[in-house]
């Protein structure tokens, strides 16, 4: 990790995942290095991901999929995100569930929902975050681009605009990551460890376990966004 972005334990780490396994996948290597600084780490999970048909078919052999398949799938998936932080060095207190719309993200920052944003602001200024690791407005995902949008509006209105802020890409690859990013190297152990967050996620493992292992890479690149 350069110089100018090492962390130390007077910072202070807030990251925010879409769904369940967005932690492990963007940034299972950062919040290693978090933690061995000694820096304190609040994961947000702004859904349960329980909007997820074909796994949950899958799994449960169903095809009707109701409100109450959903909430336990949702229920399931939170259980998974919490061994997955304890596999990363955190505590199950420092994760944090908001329990919002899966596929529903973006219609809640146009519509400027007043609770959704609230929760926001509520823990941007409880946490008081040194850095914050928010999925890339450049993400193919819509609950990824809505979710770099909320964020961006709760800083505003918690008066945390100079916050140094890193953006994370899931679902699109970095064309030239060397010229655009800031990577972070991981070491065999790190790299192993952040796999075994990933295989924490099994119900996303049983259609997409080689899509899902390949993101325990040797390096992970953040954006180091200049407008926030």
């Amino acid at each position: 990790m350069p110089a100018s972005t090492t962390l130390t334990a007077q910072d202070r780490v807030l990251v925010f995942a879409p769904h369940p396994d967005d932690e492990a996948l963007g940034c299972g290597g950062l919040i290693q290095h978090a933690v061995a600084a000694g820096a304190q780490v609040r994961v947000i999970f702004q859904t349960d991901g329980d909007n997820n048909p074909w796994p949950q078919r899958y799994v449960e052999q169903r095809w009707s999929i109701d409100d109450d398949c959903r909430r336990r799938w949702g229920a399931r998936r939170r259980q998974e995100a919490l061994r997955s932080v304890q596999t990363l060095g955190l505590r199950a207190e420092d994760a944090i569930f908001y329990g919002l719309p899966d596929q529903g993200l973006t219609r809640l920052w146009m519509q400027q929902d007043a609770r959704t944003l609230d929760l926001h602001v509520a823990d941007l200024q409880n946490f008081r975050p040194t850095l914050l690791v928010v999925p890339s407005q450049d993400d193919n995902h819509p609950d990824h681009g809505g979710s770099y949008e909320l964020v961006q509006e709760a800083r505003k209105r918690a008066g945390l605009t100079a916050v140094r802020q890193w953006d994370y890409l899931i679902h699109r690859r970095w064309f030239c990551p060397e010229a655009s990013g800031l990577t972070l190297n991981l070491t065999l152990q790190q790299k192993a460890r952040k796999l075994a967050a990933i295989e924490c996620h099994e119900t996303q493992l049983y259609l997409s376990s080689t899509r899902f292992c390949a993101y325990a890479r040797d390096e992970e690149i953040f954006i180091p966004n200049p407008y926030a």
